[in-house]
This record gives C-alpha cells, sequence and structure tokens, in this order.
C-alpha cells in the first residue's frame, strides 16, 4: 500500500471516546477527530511542516483530501466534509504577511482564522456538518439588506459547453448523452446580468460539459466579469486541455479546479504547468484525485415518498449546483437535464414523471416576478419530480470509468462490463 494510500490508527490517548486516527497524504501527516456535538457533526483536523517551498499549499491538498468521503468512507463515515464546510481555521505562519494572504483566498467568507507566527507551518481547521453555516446548505434563503435585497446564495453555475471531451460514467451533467452546444459571450452574459438582479453569488462557477472545448473560453470568462455576478470566478476542467489555454485565459481566472480522473488521467507535465502558471497569475488551483464517483441518476423511480423527501431534505447539490438552462432557473443540475434523462437514459418510460419535472423542476426566467418566485422555489420544502429519480449529493460510489461508444448509444449509466460486477 502507498504512502499517500495509507491510513494509520492513532495512539490510544488520541483516539478518546469518539476515535482519533492519522491519515498520510502525500508524505503529510493529518491527525483527524470526528465528533458530534450539541452544535452539530464536526471534524477536527491537524497538519504541520518544517518552511519549505509550497508546503503551505501541501498542508491545504492535504486537509482537503483527508477530510473527503473517499478518505473518510473506511472510518465509517459516509458523508465527507466539504472545503466550504469550514467553521474556523488557526494557522501558525513562518512568513506571515504573504501566507496570510494566500490563505484567506482559499477560505470561505464565512470561516474564522486565527494566526500566528511560529517556527513551522500548521493548520489546524474545523470542519461542520454541511447546513451548519450561513453559506452552507442553509435551511432558508433570505433577501440581503447587505446585498440590495438580493438573495445571497453559495453557487450559480452556467454550463458554457455542454458536451465533453471525455464520457464519464455518471456524469451528474449527462455530458456524455448530449451534443455539441455551447453558450456564446453574449449570453452568458446576458444570462449573468439577468441573475445578479436577484441573486447575491458567493462564487460563479463555470462548467460543462467540458468548458475548454469553448473556441472563445477567454471571451467568457471577461463577459462573466463584465456581468458582476460574483466576485470570484471558479472554472472547472478535466485539464486534459489546459496545455492549449494562453497566457490572456490564465489573466481573467480567480478560481481553477481541475478533476484529475483516475479513468483519463491528466499528464503530469500539463499539472506542473497549471501549478506555476497558476502561482505566476495568482490563480487559486484545487487539483482534486478523483477515483470514485459518487451516483447521482437512479436509473429506477423511487415510489416511497418518505425516501424521496429525506434524499431532498439531505442533498447540498440543491445548494451548490443551481444553474439557468433551456429559459429556467433550477436548482439542481439533474431537474435542469430531466428531459434529455427521460429521453435518453429511461426510454420515455416515466411520461408522468418527466412532465412534471418539465412543468415544476424549475423557475421560468420570464416569471412576471422572477425575484419573488426565486425565493419561494428556493425555499419550498417538497422534493422535486426529479428527486425520484436521483440519490442526491451522497449516492453511492462506484469506480470513476469511461463508458464506451456503444454503452452511450444504449442508454447505459455504467459499461456492461461495471454493471454487471455491482450488486
Amino acid at each position: 500500500m502507498t504512502d499517500d494510500a495509507r491510513v494509520m490508527e492513532a495512539d490510544p490517548h488520541l483516539s478518546g471516546e469518539e476515535g482519533g486516527w492519522i491519515d498520510l497524504v502525500d508524505g503529510v501527516e493529518v491527525s483527524l477527530r470526528h465528533d458530534v456535538r450539541a452544535g452539530g457533526e464536526q471534524l477536527e483536523a491537524e497538519a504541520a511542516l518544517p518552511e519549505a517551498p509550497a508546503s503551505l499549499e501541501r498542508l491545504v491538498v492535504a486537509l482537503r483530501t483527508a477530510s473527503s468521503r473517499e478518505r473518510l468512507a473506511p472510518r465509517g463515515l459516509p458523508i465527507g466534509f466539504r472545503w466550504e464546510d469550514l467553521l474556523q481555521v488557526e494557522a501558525t505562519l513562518t512568513d506571515a504577511r504573504p501566507q496570510a494572504a494566500w490563505l484567506k483566498r482559499r477560505l470561505p467568507a464565512e470561516t474564522s482564522l486565527r494566526l500566528r507566527a511560529g517556527s513551522r507551518l500548521e493548520l489546524r481547521v474545523t470542519f461542520v456538518r454541511r447546513g451548519c453555516l450561513p453559506t452552507s446548505q442553509r435551511a432558508r434563503y433570505e433577501r440581503s439588506a447587505e446585498h440590495g435585497g438580493r438573495i445571497r446564495v453559495e453557487a450559480f453555475e452556467l454550463h458554457v459547453v455542454e458536451h465533453c471531451n471525455l464520457r464519464c460514467a455518471h456524469c451528474c451533467n449527462m455530458s456524455p448523452y448530449l451534443g455539441r452546444r455551447l453558450l456564446s459571450p453574449e449570453e452568458v452574459e446576458r444570462q449573468c446580468r439577468l441573475m445578479a438582479q436577484h441573486l447575491a453569488v458567493d462564487v460563479f462557477k463555470i462548467m460543462g460539459g467540458e468548458p475548454l472545448l469553448h473556441p472563445r473560453i477567454t471571451e467568457v470568462l471577461r463577459a462573466v466579469r463584465r456581468s458582476g455576478i460574483s466576485r470570484a470566478v471558479r472554472l472547472f476542467t478535466n485539464g486534459l486541455r489546459l496545455d492549449r489555454m494562453d497566457e490572456d485565459f490564465w489573466r481573467e481566472l480567480d478560481h481553477l479546479t481541475i478533476s484529475d480522473y483516475a479513468s483519463a488521467p491528466v499528464p503530469p507535465s500539463t499539472l506542473q504547468a497549471a501549478a506555476d502558471l497558476a502561482r505566476r497569475f495568482d490563480v487559486v488551483l484545487n487539483v482534486k484525485p478523483v477515483a470514485t464517483f459518487s451516483e447521482v441518476m437512479r436509473p429506477e423511480r423511487e415510489a416511497d415518498d418518505r425516501r424521496v423527501q429525506a434524499t431532498y431534505d439531505a442533498c447540498w447539490l440543491r445548494h451548490r449546483c443551481m444553474v439557468v438552462r433551456d429559459g429556467r432557473f433550477f436548482k439542481c443540475t439533474r431537474a435542469a437535464y430531466a428531459p434529455d434523462f427521460h429521453h435518453r437514459l429511461l426510454a420515455d418510460a416515466h411520461a408522468g414523471d418527466a412532465a412534471r419535472a418539465l412543468e415544476g423542476d424549475g423557475v421560468p426566467l420570464s416569471s412576471p416576478d422572477l425575484g419573488a418566485a426565486l425565493l419561494a422555489y428556493l425555499n419550498r420544502s417538497e422534493p422535486l419530480a426529479s428527486c425520484r429519480f436521483c440519490y442526491g449529493g451522497d449516492g453511492p460510489l462506484v469506480p470513476h470509468v469511461q463508458l464506451g461508444a456503444a454503452d452511450v448509444r444504449a442508454g447505459r449509466l455504467l459499461p456492461v462490463s461495471i454493471a454487471g460486477e455491482l450488486p
């Protein structure tokens, strides 16, 4: 077993009643403790390194990795903690001013940060279960006086390209099954300006498909900036076309997330070049190794209303994946792609559910009072019609694999060879 996959039991005095352990991530020892308190479920993590080039970056990467669902599952914790779930960070820094500035750019706005000077770098962080922070799976959305009466949301996204250069099984945006389609920079700007009138967006996400397939992606970035939709613009990519991006592209970025898929890994030289360019242009870079996918699409209809409600109540996707598609606002991508899902994967076998999804799962942008319609929609307590065909944000984990062309034509969620191995 390699170091970065090894999980070691902590000394007995570290374990405590709730249990503590050490996860070794790329040579960084991360001490973790899971606890359930009156204020909610928490995960505490701590990591330290002697001063060395980029070692603060190594600590952040190690903490992100150790708190992920994939790493916590062997500990009996079915749901991971996201960086957006950080309650507080205590940092010991060796070069306080530049390191503090670097760290602050990578923390959610609501996270408490305490700083002190020391001879080695150390980060101690506390995650809380989703829903315990104002911007993390909130119980209720409200108009914010601080933001001119707009509704504050954690994230909003546009899929500037719907097709992709990969065919990932269980892609929640259904890219393998969709044809070539993209939004022009002009359309991106129009949609962002409209939504900026009603939403105060913490992070605007440029998604796909694969956004780097867009022939005018740098213009798209500029259009988003002109719109004023958010101060933070984050682009998500599989990284396989990053070596084709010029310096103008990097100048327009705030954040870049690279999903480094096990079934289609990014060449190490490309990752190194991206790291170098990110430092040069002050871009917040997050490289996410992805060995498994969480199943989202449910091929069989869930008939039990209680289970559907439970899926909806626990789902974080409806807070992090708000999107506009085909003239409607949706709180998640599953609802946005419901017509394609029913047609391509279910062969129109559930016409009633498909019609209900089309009718009620989104808000038309032409609504007379769009702001009021959005607020009511975001606060609705009843599940969407699409929830009957969705596992939510924490579905079963499956190996990350690529579909074949025949799998896509047949409307399969998994390749035949993998599907036959699963229970």
